[in-house]
């Protein structure tokens, strides 16, 4: 169910400004399956079912304090899976049959080119996207000259309320666990985070930050991290965007993107080259072992016709660095005649119409080399009835492919899906979502999701 409201409330002289408050909610059934790995093939693959209802609750809060930008942002998720028993998930690391999890809630105010935030937040960079508990403060001068500095408790599944979502990869999800006397023993250890940066905002078109971060475990450096970060764009014309991220603790550039793109009223060209790594935890094995990047280069052409329709055009090309060991037997076996390719290249091209309720869209993708041949087509539509008071959208999807690493990665997948929604009243709409795969990795799975939407104002 989504909730959505907004009250005002004025007292004082007439020029006074009303706080705002908004309550937003949500709640999806969800009936899914997911492929089990024991007691399974490939040719008898055992399918196991998902029955879920999750509940999205958000608290917003807008000029708390009459004449002044300060405000509060909150938003809860609470699931049960009901195809789970309590007593079996215990037995899996990670794994739960119901949870609540305060995807952030924080108090925010604004003065002049002052900013901060206290309570649980997300902060994303060119380095990762975190979520931790603690304070954030930026302030920048008129000039466009700035800094900003936050630090707190990493959020992590084992934490109060946390949630997973944002946690550095390769590491247990419940936390670490120790061995004392034959018995598993699972602590949950606090993780604290800070960061800081230099800021130039908006000075003729051009921003640009360079930031430190370093987050600790158990008094020992678990990430460590400096990027810098730049962008220049006035809307028509030449857009730049650069970003690097370097491992301060590993001594090497994880993270790379550079994007020139020229936009013009009929047309706009993009060219691209990136670097992406794993985000991972020190404490992981697989930071040592598991850490190639892979790097990708892309360009791309959009056409806006006058009319409804606009299409494009993309090449690719990518190359997964294998980064292994030459002394090892595996090295021959990565370098010898025959072996699956480390680089990977292809195209794409997709079209759009939408012309007054009716739209639609066709994206074909492929690529050929590591991974195999892979062809993708994807078509959608939809259209809209009684002024968008129904409306009906379907999609059908297409893949087939050869992997060279996985043989049953193989042959041709389908797709289907229909979305229908229809407004009970000015007030609340619901929704049904039917999914139909059928491919030789799972045989057949269908999945199905039932939204139901209220949105008020009082």
């Amino acid at each position: 169910m989504g909730l959505c409201c907004a009250l005002g409330l004025g007292l004082g002289a007439a020029t006074a400004q009303a706080s705002a408050f908004q309550i937003e909610a949500r709640t999806e059934a969800q009936a899914y399956q997911i492929r089990s790995w024991r007691g399974s093939s490939a040719d008898e693959p055992v399918l196991l079912p998902r029955r879920r209802i999750v509940q999205y609750l958000g608290l917003n809060a807008f000029e708390l304090a009459t004449g002044q930008d300060l405000g509060f942002e909150s938003n809860l998720r609470i699931w049960a899976d009901f195809g789970l028993p309590k007593g079996e998930a215990e037995r899996i690391d990670g794994l739960k049959s119901e949870d609540a999890e305060l995807l952030h809630a924080y108090v925010r105010y604004a003065a002049g080119g002052f900013e901060g935030r206290l309570g649980r937040q997300i902060y994303a960079d060119v380095s990762d996207i975190l979520a931790f508990d603690g304070l954030r403060a930026r302030y920048v001068t008129r000039l466009g000259l700035g800094a900003e500095v936050y630090g707190g408790l990493w959020v992590t599944g084992a934490g109060f309320l946390g949630s997973s979502v944002y946690q550095p990869d390769g590491t247990r999800e419940s936390g670490r666990q120790s061995l004392d006397a034959g018995s598993e023993v699972t602590k949950t250890e606090l993780q604290p985070v800070f960061g800081a940066k230099l800021l130039l905002e908006d000075v003729k078109g051009f921003n640009a930050s360079a930031g430190y971060r370093k987050s600790m475990v158990d008094g020992k450096t678990d990430i460590e991290r400096a990027t810098v970060e730049a962008r220049y764009g006035r809307g028509l014309g030449l857009n730049v965007l650069a970003g690097v991220d370097y491992d301060v603790l590993k001594g090497d550039v994880a993270q790379v993107r550079t994007q020139l793109r020229w936009d013009d009223t009929r047309f706009a060209v993009t060219a691209e080259a990136l670097r992406l790594s794993p985000v991972l935890s020190a404490d992981s094995i697989w930071y040592y072992f598991a850490w190639a990047p892979r790097d990708e280069a892309r360009l791309r052409v959009d056409v806006f016709t006058p009319g409804p329709l606009r299409f494009y055009v993309q090449g690719l090309g990518s190359k997964y660095n294998e980064n292994v060991n030459p002394d090892l037997a595996l090295a021959a076996y990565v370098d010898a005649e025959g072996a699956p390719e480390s680089t990977s290249v292809g195209g794409a091209a997709g079209t759009a119409w939408r012309s007054g309720a009716f739209r639609s869209a066709l994206d074909v993708t492929y690529r050929t080399g590591y991974g195999g041949d892979q062809l993708w087509a994807d078509l959608t539509g939809g259209y809209s009835f009684d002024r968008e008071r129904i409306t009906l959208d379907a999609r059908v999807s297409f893949a087939r492919i050869f992997d060279s690493f996985n043989a049953r990665l193989g042959g041709n997948f389908y797709g289907a899906q229909v979305w229908a929604s229809r407004a009970l009243t000015r007030a609340a709409r619901l929704s049904l979502v039917v999914e139909q795969n059928v491919n030789p990795f799972s045989d057949s799975d269908t999945k199905g999701f039932l939204l139901f939407d209220l949105k008020a104002s009082l």
